[in-house]
């Protein structure tokens, strides 16, 4: 038997408002919704403390709240108006009944992005709902195996909402081929691809930055800066 909506329960990791400092709505006012829970184990995660309950205590890192209790918290950020939605992770849609019914309460006229690492593929009502995909396919610099990175038939269904970017964690021209390949493979038109420096910190991005900008004009893509870590550095919940 399904639970009723008011029954589900979303597994939380934090939220506040602040600025979307990535994708295509970098500079946006925002509120992030980081949902707890993630499918992948990328080498440089800058979020572990959402997912890797090995090294973070889950019941300091983790509120299970109703969906009703995760909409006034919501409400009750100090955001300004026109804020965006940024529902990030974790992997969010691990979580797609809950996160199901959470979309169905709010404003129809609220802006929603979701980001995710592009495994799994949305349900038709998140599909529908959501204004923006930021999908953010996994390099081999992750670490990860291709076979856990890849996967055709999400990307393919992300792809044809005609509401999705990618956004590609690079490191350096080293990646020339295997970007080019990626892009090729999953026909992603060049226009949505966005190249953004791998770094959780303020001098790595310094370093990285011109580096993956020459890179994506190379390849005819799109470039993604990181306001947050230039702002902020490695600091959470901002």
């Amino acid at each position: 038997m399904s639970s009723a909506p008011d029954e589900l329960k979303l597994k939380i990791s934090e939220i506040f408002a602040s600025v979307q400092g990535e994708g295509r709505s970098a500079g946006a006012d925002a509120v992030f919704l980081r949902l707890a829970m993630c499918n992948l184990r990328c080498d440089w995660c800058d979020t572990r403390y959402s997912w890797d309950f090995a090294n973070f205590r889950y019941d300091d890192e983790v509120d299970e709240l109703d969906i009703s209790a995760v909409e006034a918290q919501l409400t009750a950020t100090d955001s300004p108006p026109g804020s965006h939605l940024v529902i990030t992770g974790g992997e969010p849609l691990l979580q797609q009944p809950a996160l199901e019914a959470l979309l169905a309460r709010l404003d129809s006229e609220l802006f929603v992005e979701l980001e995710t690492n592009g495994t799994l593929a949305p349900s038709e009502a998140i599909a529908t709902r959501v204004n923006q995909f930021n999908v953010s396919p996994k390099l081999d610099n992750s670490k990860e195996p291709e076979r856990r990175r890849l996967i055709s038939s999400s990307l393919d269904a992300l792809r044809r909402t005609d509401k999705a970017w990618l956004k590609l964690v690079v490191e350096g021209e080293q990646e020339h081929d295997e970007i080019e390949t990626l892009v090729s493979r999953f026909d992603w038109p060049k226009e949505r691809v966005l190249l953004m420096p791998q770094a959780a910190q303020r001098s790595v991005l310094e370093r990285r930055a011109p580096q993956v900008q020459q890179l994506a004009r190379s390849l005819g893509l799109g470039y993604s800066p990181r306001l947050h870590i230039e702002r902020w550095g490695g600091r959470r919940g901002v």
